[in-house]
């Protein structure tokens, strides 16, 4: 997938509601919802082009309302390419850290072994740090992406999120980290 297409999924996972709307009939441009200036770069063209690869994909829904508008949303299929495209970017992952760790737990039965290795898979690919098999530790903010997996994959009841000042042991965990 090129790097436009993924921009668009990104976009639309940071909207409130996985989508975002706009009007043709009043002038406003399909780039113009965009935020920050990658897009002015771009022809409208080339938006509309990654929007209709992205449906053919079956990553966005694209719905013409009565009035003109548009409304674009995200599938749950573009939503979890999205949320894998999140979780990799917290790989990389450079802020300040606030002294704080955050730590997902799960104890995730048999039946929703494809969750729980997904989860598993996930935190792994972002850098997290894997405390026990079901415990992992992450430095940086990452709880709406955590929030969004569990949801996505129904495991609400199972996995924990929680917010640290201390963990015994952490300079070990602050060196994996790079962190002083």
């Amino acid at each position: 997938m090129d790097s436009l297409a993924e921009q668009i999924l990104l976009h639309l996972y940071n909207c409130v509601d996985f989508g975002f709307s706009y009007r043709v009939k009043k002038g406003l441009y399909i780039s113009d919802v965009f935020p920050g200036g990658w897009h002015k770069k771009l022809k409208g063209k080339q938006v509309q082009d990654g929007l209709r690869d992205l449906r053919k994909s079956n990553f966005i829904l694209k719905k013409t309302q009565y009035d003109g508008s548009v409304i674009v949303s995200l599938t749950e299929r573009g939503r979890l390419r999205a949320l894998n495209m999140s979780f990799k970017k917290l790989k990389d992952k450079q802020e300040n850290w606030d002294q704080k760790w955050r730590m997902v737990a799960f104890d995730i039965p048999n039946e929703n072994r494809k969750g729980r290795d997904a989860l598993r898979y996930r935190a792994r690919m972002a850098g997290f740090y894997e405390l026990q098999e079901s415990l992992f530790l992450y430095p940086y903010d990452c709880e709406r992406e955590v929030r969004d997996f569990v949801r996505l994959f129904k495991l609400e009841e199972y996995v924990r999120f929680a917010l640290l000042d201390f963990i015994d042991n952490q300079e070990k965990i602050k060196n994996i980290f790079g962190l002083k």
